[in-house]
Parts: structure tokens; C-alpha cells; sequence
């Protein structure tokens, strides 16, 4: 069983760090968050694999934006598939990416706030979101079975942050009212 976790705290720079690898755009460590770029729409993959397809991808927003802001998980090293938890600003979406071409498979309605943290989770079939603790979504999808990675994703945003991301295959005991323990 894996378990990862960044908090960003570090000197500001464009280089964001060893374990991550910037798939799209050029992400950069401000007032220790991550920021996305600039230029077009941001992924950035923690290239470190967890070691089941059951995992979960959590991730801090303590800037929220009305760009679309969000996580993912069950992703191939590249980042060209995966499913992503994200946030327009008005409601927060679960879908599935195959290869750049994203199907939403499920929704919440519910502004994103400064602080706001989301979490998606993976397993088996069974893919859920969680905002702030809470199960808002959850859906039955086999669209993809296999990757073991994580990361984030963005649009362009010069006020967008991340904070405190999580990232950790699913184990430990579940209690009757699906609450999770982790026993690491």
C-alpha cells in the first residue's frame, strides 16, 4: 500500500518539484501552493505510482477560481486517461478523459469556496467524489481499468492555487456507514 503527500511548502520557483512531472503547461510553486500556468489548460502528474488501481487523489483549494479547477486519479504515466473530480466555480463534475476526449458521468451543484478540498476516489467500478469529507457523487464506470497515477488539472488561472495534495491506494476498515480508517 502507497501513500504520497505534498504540501508545497518551499521557496517559490517555476520547478515544482522531483516527483512531479508537468504534463501540459508550466506550473510553479507561489507562497507555498501550486499554481497552475498561464498559458492554456495545465495537468501535472505525480510520477510516482500508487500500487493498486483502487486509490484515491485529494487536493486543497485554498484560491478557488470560476476556471475549471480539479483532480484525478487512475491515470496512465502519461495523463492521457484518467478520471477527473473538477470544479467550473458553479458545480463540481465527475468525468471520465480517454485519450483528451472528456464524458461527464456525474454532477453536484455547489459552489467551489476558498478551502474547499477534493477528493475522487477509485474502486473497482465504483468511482466517487468527495467535497470537503462529504460523498456528493458517486457512479457505476468501467470506462478505464487500469493506471495507477495521480495529479491535478487546470485552465489557465493567474490566481488559481493547490494545497495539500494526498494521493493513497485504498485499504484499511470501512465502517458500516462507509466512513474510511486508515490503518497505515
Amino acid at each position: 500500500m502507497a501513500i504520497y503527500s505534498d504540501n508545497f511548502n518551499r521557496a517559490d520557483s517555476t520547478t515544482v518539484g522531483a516527483n512531479w512531472t508537468e504534463v501540459a503547461d508550466d506550473w510553479s510553486i507561489k507562497s507555498n501552493q501550486l499554481a497552475p500556468g498561464l498559458t492554456t489548460t495545465g495537468v501535472i502528474l505525480y510520477n510516482q505510482p500508487l500500487a493498486t488501481v483502487d486509490h484515491y487523489a485529494e487536493i486543497a483549494m485554498p484560491v478557488a477560481s470560476t476556471t475549471s479547477m480539479g483532480v484525478f486519479a487512475r491515470s496512465d504515466l502519461a495523463g492521457n486517461n484518467f478520471y477527473l473530480l473538477r470544479s467550473n466555480g458553479t458545480s463540481w463534475n465527475l468525468f471520465t478523459n480517454i485519450s483528451g476526449t472528456f464524458t461527464s458521468i456525474g454532477s453536484y451543484a455547489a459552489t467551489l469556496a476558498n478551502g474547499d478540498v477534493a477528493r475522487i476516489q477509485c474502486v473497482g467500478s465504483t468511482i466517487k467524489a468527495f467535497i470537503n469529507g462529504v460523498e456528493r457523487i458517486a457512479v457505476t464506470n468501467t470506462a478505464i481499468t487500469t493506471g495507477s497515477y495521480t495529479g491535478i488539472r487546470s485552465t489557465q488561472s493567474s490566481t488559481a492555487r493547490y494545497d495539500n495534495f494526498t494521493a493513497a491506494d485504498v485499504g484499511g476498515v470501512y465502517s458500516s456507514d462507509d466512513a474510511f480508517f486508515d490503518f497505515i
